[in-house]
């Protein structure tokens, strides 16, 4: 199939991924609790002759699609998130969440729509292509675990993949556009929790205490200096400190307090540098006002390298596909993080790619928020893009 006719061709799958779509929104499950999903997933896989691996996590689906055409045994994986957020939604639609307190606020239903649609496509072209393509349909991006659970379940084995690439819609680029970022895109995500253990009493007589509060209250500030006065200026590093608990009595100075918040950086030695420094803090500055302090330390997902070659290929596809001028360098780099990495850490010939989901006059919501909903008009050009991938790079 010619590259400028897949458009078309991702056109006539509209409405199906339209209702697909919309049906997983209105059935929204969280991070590996995905079984309604994975179920829908299945069955769309198995009616077009996608053949389902056997994977141990139970909320997580791996399809496989032999291409019959002249060429090489390259492996390429196509991968989506399922899960969805806890977040009421508001946007008041005939298909909104049926799951109170749960919604489809990062688009996941979206990119698990336009990967079935390109299963479809690819499914209808199996003599245009050679090799082998695995669809990952992967649990709980939001934890960013789900991909690590996926990658010890062997899902990038048998056979062993060797280039990997995602799709994420974007509210801020317009329909028809997709956007790339070659080199390090996302920021590392890592968790630390502090406990501060001192010695409570009557709040009229602090002097009889070790008061945690106020172990808690320097420990954030100098956790602050870390980033503005340890941390050259130029290594992009965010610490927050996002959730601080102590005491439920007005008049009683409390034996413990915790905070916690996120850690996000864009390189491996800087992750590092933070980790050996946050812990410093931990134990040292309680230590000054006579309390105890201890770090537990949580390593979520590293950065997001985008491979350059991959990035080039996506996007000599998306101008093919979706004509020129549609294909954008997205802002970068950001701080926030993808569990993709996770697998770009063993398949590094890959890389994540946005679709724009801003249509003419009409306001999209920003991501993760109660009133977000993904655009329909933009599904053909994901699934239209990430057949188009196989069928150029595979094709005969």
């Amino acid at each position: 199939m010619n590259l400028r006719d897949l458009m078309r061709k991702a056109e006539t799958l509209s409405d199906y991924m339209t209702a697909l779509r919309r049906r997983i929104h209105q059935n929204p499950e969280l991070g590996f609790y995905e079984k309604e999903t994975c179920a829908l997933v299945r069955k769309e896989l198995s009616s077009c002759g996608v053949v389902l691996a056997p994977l141990e996590v139970e909320a997580g689906v791996v399809g496989l699609l032999q291409g019959r055409g002249p060429g090489p045994g390259t492996v390429t994986a196509l991968r989506a998130d399922m899960d969805a957020l806890p977040i009421p939604e508001k946007t008041g639609l005939p298909y909104a969440s049926r799951n109170p307190g749960v919604m489809h606020a990062c688009g996941h239903d979206g990119h698990v729509a336009m990967l079935l649609g390109a299963a479809r496509i690819l499914s209808e072209t199996v003599d245009a292509f050679s090799g082998t393509v695995k669809f990952l349909f992967q649990p709980a991006e939001e934890l960013l675990t789900g991909a690590r659970k996926m990658i010890e379940s062997n899902c990038l084995k048998n056979p062993q993949v060797d280039r990997l690439v995602a799709v994420h819609g974007w509210p801020d680029m317009e329909v028809g556009k997709i956007g790339v970022y070659p080199g390090p895109y996302m920021a590392s995500a890592d968790r630390f929790e502090i406990s501060i253990q001192g010695a409570g009493g009557h709040g009229g007589y602090p002097h009889r205490t070790r008061d945690p509060i106020i172990a808690a209250a320097h420990t954030v500030l100098a956790l602050q200096s870390i980033i503005s006065r340890e941390t050259d200026p130029l290594d992009q590093a965010v610490l927050s400190v996002c959730t601080v608990s102590a005491g439920n009595a007005f008049n009683v100075i409390p034996d413990q307090a915790v905070l916690g918040g996120p850690v996000r950086c864009l390189e491996g030695r800087v992750r590092a540098d933070l980790h050996k420094k946050i812990r410093r803090v931990a134990e040292s500055t309680p230590r000054a006002v006579g309390c105890e302090g201890r770090l537990d330390w949580t390593e979520l997902v590293g950065p997001l390298v985008n491979d350059p070659e991959t990035i080039r290929m996506i996007s000599e596809v998306g101008e093919a596909v979706l004509g020129d001028g549609s294909v954008e360098r997205l802002p970068g780099p950001v701080m926030g993080s993808e569990d993709f990495a996770a697998y770009l850490e063993h398949v590094p010939r890959g890389a994540l790619f946005r679709v724009g989901l801003k249509g003419a006059g009409c306001e999209v919501k920003p991501l993760h928020q109660s009133g977000f909903d993904f655009n329909d008009d933009a599904l053909p050009d994901g699934a239209s893009v990430l057949a188009g991938f196989v069928l150029h790079f595979h094709g005969s």
